[in-house]
């Protein structure tokens, strides 16, 4: 991307010591460039409009919540999480990604979200959007889920639950639970049973335009969670409708991101750890 910012938002995890005193130092360097810096304050009275980035400290979930409040603002996350997937900017490397950022030397990935809602008997709810995965999850006992693909009956599964997860959230929940990685670029979603007491529990992944139902044809109790955050209580009948959302998740990416070498580090996955490839790397 050509041009420099001009006007930023800063949002910092104020439950996190090290990313609120962080955030003095980062606000101090990015103004004495001569960029506006806007507080969580300011965001908030405008909805973040107006500004040409989001500039978070902290780990995923505040990344999450930070889209969800500022619909389709492209983000920066520095990382003081743990994983740091979408927050993918180490701290120690925070002056470079930042002097990358006001410089305009950056790529903004957008992927799809996914809408949500609940159809019970003859009542549509609007429940949210999530940006990584849309989830039934049974409060204690076993739950049965009825998928349907464009309103076509694919099976019952009995377990746990169910995951419809983006391309950004297939590394969450839905890779915990065995389902697959889509990488960037991906345009479709995957559908990941939970703990499913059957043999029949392979992963789909479909097409973005794709009408994904899950129906809870049994008496116990499951909730619904959208990134992480319970947010329904569904009962028997209960039909949850995801879709794409009209949204966009928008990643800012720097020439140094490199999503693979994440995926190996963040959580070992090395089959052969002193492996070297015989290409050298193009970034």
């Amino acid at each position: 991307m050509s041009g420099s910012m001009r006007d930023v938002g800063l949002v910092a995890a104020l439950s996190n010591h090290d990313a609120a005193t962080f955030a003095t130092d980062v606000r101090q360097w990015v103004e004495a460039r001569g960029c506006r810096v806007r507080d969580e304050a300011e965001l908030d009275a405008s909805g973040g409009a107006g500004v040409d980035a989001v500039v978070v400290l902290g780990g995923d979930g505040l990344m999450m919540r930070v889209a969800n409040r500022y619909a389709d603002v492209p983000l920066l996350g520095i990382n003081f999480g743990k994983v740091g997937f979408l927050a993918a900017v180490e701290r120690r490397d925070w002056v470079a990604a930042l002097g990358s950022l006001l410089d305009g030397d950056f790529v903004i990935e957008e992927g799809a979200t996914l809408a949500a809602s609940v159809q019970r008997d003859q009542t549509r709810l609007e429940v949210g959007w999530a940006i990584n995965d849309v989830v039934i999850r049974s409060d204690v006992r076993m739950i049965d889920v009825e998928l349907y693909l464009d309103a076509r009956y694919v099976n019952t599964y009995p377990g746990d639950g169910m995951i419809v997860a983006t391309p950004r959230g297939s590394t969450a929940y839905g890779m915990a639970a065995g389902g697959p990685v889509l990488t960037a670029g991906v345009r479709g979603f995957a559908i990941v049973p939970i703990s499913c007491h059957s043999p029949i529990r392979t992963p789909f992944v479909v097409a973005e335009d794709t009408t994904v139902e899950l129906l809870t044809p049994g008496e116990h109790e499951a909730s619904l969670v959208l990134d992480g955050r319970p947010t329904f209580a569904l009962g028997k009948g209960d039909t949850v409708l995801v879709r794409r959302g009209e949204h966009r998740f928008r990643l800012i990416t720097l020439p140094s991101t490199n999503f693979f070498e994440a995926f190996r580090t963040k959580f070992n996955f090395q089959i052969r750890p002193d492996a070297v490839p015989t290409r050298k790397p193009t970034r």
